[in-house]
């Protein structure tokens, strides 16, 4: 009976150790799940539905917290690391937030134009105009646009008498011969024009000549005088007012027919295209007059995107047809007197 007591206070004795040992381990184990979490365990109890953080993620949270084993992780430490179904889930959810604003995206840059033969202007019925000759070795310049001093190796006709002769020499209808044996009928050139051509080149001076050889009230270079006479079927002498303005305006003329032919179709208007405003004959033609044919070209380029023709001007001496065409609009020759 006495050591039946005594086996009894015994275990009494132990169950109360145990109480106690159980205790200790079950305040501790409070005060690491009710104390403040881990970013690990944070971010768990944000993925679970519930904010409950799951077993796995209390798991990682000790782990985290343990320098020991953030140092040299174990194997069941990396085996807890791998996301858990649940916080995948929670991951791939939408987020409430409303999301900015994306930057606007930059301009994609144009694609680089691709320049493709254009094809070849629709040729009018008929003769076109031969090849340009070479260029001069040097442009004309214009005497009043010179450094060098020109003669009078003659006196000047009166101005009223010039603009005659212009006039006349402007509203002619003349026929080119050509190399092929055809022919073709040129219509009137504007009066502006040509007038305006010989107030650049001479000032309406019927007697100049200029330092590199240009004759009279058009310029008229000696080389050029045969060439016209030929082409058209004359026999101009380039000293005479008349006949230097008839070779002026037969170049004017073979230039029209020349890149009208080659450039336009066949078409020899010199008005403003109604849609641009531009004038691409006429720049060509009053480029070509003082700097030869050789040197002035147009060129033309499809879009392979478009299939739309544009042409561009290649043009050595853009302030003379800029000085032309001002003379054409504001005709200086009215107040002169």
């Amino acid at each position: 009976m006495r050591a039946s007591r005594q086996a009894l206070v015994l275990v009494s004795a132990a169950a109360v150790s145990t109480a106690l040992l159980t205790g200790c381990g079950s305040k501790k184990a409070d005060d690491t799940a009710g104390g403040t979490p881990t970013t690990a365990a944070a971010t768990a109890a944000d993925a679970s539905p519930s904010g409950t953080p799951t077993g796995t993620a209390s798991a990682d949270a000790t782990a985290s917290a343990s320098p020991s084993a953030s140092a040299s992780p174990s194997p069941t430490v990396s085996k807890s690391a791998k996301p858990s179904p649940t916080a995948s889930a929670s991951t791939a959810k939408p987020s409430t937030t409303k999301p900015a604003d994306p930057a606007p995206k930059a301009a994609p840059a144009p694609a680089q134009a691709v320049v493709a033969p254009a094809p070849a202007p629709t040729a009018k019925p008929g003769p076109v105009a031969p090849p340009p000759p070479p260029a001069p070795d040097t442009p004309h310049v214009p005497p009043l646009q010179s450094g060098c001093t020109p003669s009078k190796p003659q006196p000047d006709e009166a101005k009223e008498a010039v603009s005659a002769a212009l006039v006349a020499a402007a509203g002619q209808s003349r026929t080119l011969y050509l190399t092929s044996g055809g022919t073709d009928k040129l219509p009137a050139l504007p009066v502006n024009l040509v007038k305006a051509i010989a107030w650049q080149e001479s000032g309406w001076q019927s007697g100049i000549l200029a330092c590199d050889g240009g004759i009279g009230t058009m310029q008229i270079m000696p080389a050029t005088v045969s060439w016209m006479n030929s082409k058209f079927k004359t026999d101009s002498d380039p000293k005479t007012l008349n006949g230097n303005v008839q070779l002026g305006t037969q170049l004017l003329d073979w230039l029209v027919a020349y890149y009208g032919d080659s450039s336009f179709g066949g078409k020899y208007d010199l008005s403003p295209d109604p849609a641009t405003g531009k004038t691409p004959l006429l720049d060509l033609v009053i480029s070509a007059y003082n700097a030869g044919a050789g040197n002035v070209h147009y060129n033309t380029v499809t879009d392979p995107a478009t299939g739309t023709t544009t042409g561009s001007l290649v043009i050595p001496n853009p302030s003379y047809v800029a000085n032309v065409k001002a003379l054409m609009a504001s005709a200086p020759w009215n107040k002169a007197g």
